[in-house]
């Protein structure tokens, strides 16, 4: 039995303080590899050896990174500058619960947004909120109390229990193997990104954007810099994953389909200047007209693939084609008229016919953006998606839902009706050789393969996350579908 005496005791507390330090800090890098299931479980799992085996090393070794990075930012000085076990221990775990609050609003945030918190867009946390709070009401304050009293007790219990257990723990043999193996992972992972940069890996690529905080380095800088990279070839490539090229494709021929619609209510949409949505609301208010108010509908600006997007229901990249597109051309019927006008809103010369579905439309002439998201008014629509939507979905709803014609739809369109714009769809667009897209709270725009801009739909600020590029090879694969020769090159 060896008895220690009080001044021995003293001077060893510092160094059992920072052996604990690295022990609680492993207890919250396994509360933290829980938390990241719910990234896994919203991401694409990859599909090669290479892609597991990128995904296996990158979940350890990120989260023993942050965590780590956590514990030298805010434990370490602590302790060095107050050695005091129970100041320390307290302290400690509410600091981590806070950290750990964090990444679950941010997990939040992936999964209902589409992008994770930064210090460019830590101000969507009131859109995290909005969100779900339409999906869950009032449970989701209840939801984010119970989360953080759980994570609280868990830090305490962690504290306590990796405390009165330091001297069992400091003598655990694989200590240093479990250390060894994070530190591994974490360097692996990064080597592995290189290779995937320089080879262009999709299974290995796609997973960039999954984890936060995650900036894996790149080949571009690093293997340009010793010449074992052709730089100019390398941007040409990888440019070509976004790149849509229409000239080398022809669209597919449409599907002659026979749908009763002649005593079904026609759709006139109005497309207005933004200024006439006062006058237009207090008119509809005026006359008892129920209507519905939406700042989500997201539409180009040029107008002449607005007017495109309403009367054929499809994406500018068709507009080129030779073939007439148009909705009423199709039906055989004309059931669909479009009207744009740089006037004043004229109450007298509007909705003459009260069976009429109709849309009022507002275009922001000063709006220097490719794509913008704006104020539309539908009447005779059924409830309106909280989410980005384009014309096209409008069209794909009043021809699925009003005219009763869903398989012309399904065989002729590329976009879904409305009642089927949920949290996983992907609105997309393309006008004057730009592609865009909005999946969740994420519009990004690309120009010729160069992105352009990647933002939040909501405020139309920066997000600063990488590019996800399994959702961009969804968007490219979904925007391409009516393609007579339908791929996108990589």
């Amino acid at each position: 039995m060896v008895i220690k005496l009080k001044d021995q005791w003293e001077t060893e507390q510092p160094f059992n303080l920072l052996s604990w330090g690295h022990w609680f800090t492993f207890a919250n890098l396994l509360l933290a590899l829980c938390f990241s299931f719910f990234y896994i479980n919203e991401h694409s799992l990859p599909v090669s050896v290479s892609g597991w085996l990128y995904f296996l090393t990158t979940w350890l070794g990120h989260f023993a990174f942050l965590s780590m990075s956590c514990f030298i930012i805010t434990i370490f000085p602590v302790i060095i500058l107050f050695p005091y076990k129970r100041h320390i221990r307290g302290v400690s775990a509410v600091m981590a619960s806070l950290f750990q609050l964090y990444l679950f609003l941010d997990v939040l945030a992936y999964r209902g947004l589409g992008y994770h918190l930064s210090s460019s867009s830590i101000d969507q946390l009131s859109e995290v909120e909005d969100v779900y709070l339409g999906l869950m009401g009032d449970s989701y304050f209840v939801m984010l109390i119970a989360v953080f009293i759980f994570i609280l007790a868990y830090q305490f219990l962690a504290s306590n229990f990796t405390w009165k257990r330091i001297h069992k723990l400091q003598q655990f043999s694989k200590r240093y193997v479990v250390a060894g193996t994070l530190v591994a992972s974490f360097f692996f992972s990064h080597f592995m990104h290189i290779w995937a940069d320089a080879t262009l890996n999709t299974d290995i690529a796609k997973q960039g954007s999954m984890f936060p905080g995650h900036y894996p380095l790149t080949a571009k800088t690093l293997l340009a810099r010793y010449d074992l990279l052709d730089l100019d070839k390398y941007n040409d490539y990888k440019s070509n994953r976004a790149f849509v090229n229409n000239s080398l494709y022809s669209i597919s021929k449409t599907q002659e389909v026979s749908c009763d619609i002649a005593d079904k209510p026609k759709l006139n949409i109005v497309i207005l200047p933004s200024q006439n949505q006062k006058s237009v609301e207090g008119w509809l208010t005026e006359n008892n007209i129920n209507y519905q108010r939406t700042n989500q509908l997201s539409i180009p600006s040029d107008l002449k693939t607005l007017l495109f997007n309403f009367t054929s229901g499809l994406p500018g990249l068709y507009q080129s084609s030779t073939v007439d597109l148009a909705v009423n051309t199709h039906l055989k019927q004309s059931k669909v008229s479009v009207e744009l006008t740089s006037t004043d809103f004229n109450s007298h010369s509007t909705y003459s016919d009260l069976t009429s579905k109709r849309i009022y439309v507002f275009h922001d002439t000063s709006n220097t953006n490719v794509f913008y998201r704006t104020t539309a008014l539908l009447i005779g629509f059924d409830k309106l998606p909280d989410m980005a939507f384009s014309p096209q979905n409008i069209i794909a709803t009043y021809i699925s839902d009003t005219l009763s014609c869903p398989k012309y739809v399904e065989t002729n369109l590329i976009d879904v009706p409305l009642s089927k714009v949920d949290i996983q769809h992907i609105t997309t667009n393309f006008s004057n050789d730009h592609f865009y897209f909005v999946s969740k709270d994420n519009a990004l725009l690309f120009k010729k393969g160069q992105l352009i801009s990647n933002t939040a739909y909501s405020t139309n600020k920066k997000v600063n996350d990488s590019v996800d590029i399994s959702l961009l090879k969804e968007a490219a694969n979904n925007l391409t579908k009516r393609r007579v020769k339908s791929e996108i090159s990589k």
